[in-house]
């Protein structure tokens, strides 16, 4: 397992709910052994502590996608939404 895994990804918004988030793009129970992890993120290098979870969110193949939410305020603060990219750096904690 990685010190620290680093990306770009694209601001997923949920319609109608006000949220978003971003897709990590590896299998964290490969990863992390676990379904759920605690991790703390960079995101264009403001500091988040959240979760790596799955939430139902599948890709085009239909395969299950992790993800990591992305606060409004974050993103407001970053001046991006829905289809921006961000360059995150994740670290188990």
């Amino acid at each position: 397992m990685p010190e620290k895994y680093e990306f770009d990804a694209e601001i997923c918004e949920v319609k109608d709910r006000g949220g978003a988030y971003i897709v990590f793009p590896w299998d964290i129970r490969k990863e992390f052994g676990a379904g759920r992890v605690r991790v703390s993120v960079l995101f264009d290098g403001i500091a988040y502590d959240g979760s790596i979870v799955n939430m139902g969110v599948k890709d085009a193949s239909g395969n299950t996608c992790y993800i990591i939410g992305i606060l409004k305020s974050i993103r407001k603060e970053l001046g991006k939404a829905n289809g921006d990219v961000v360059h995150v750096v994740v670290r188990r904690r």
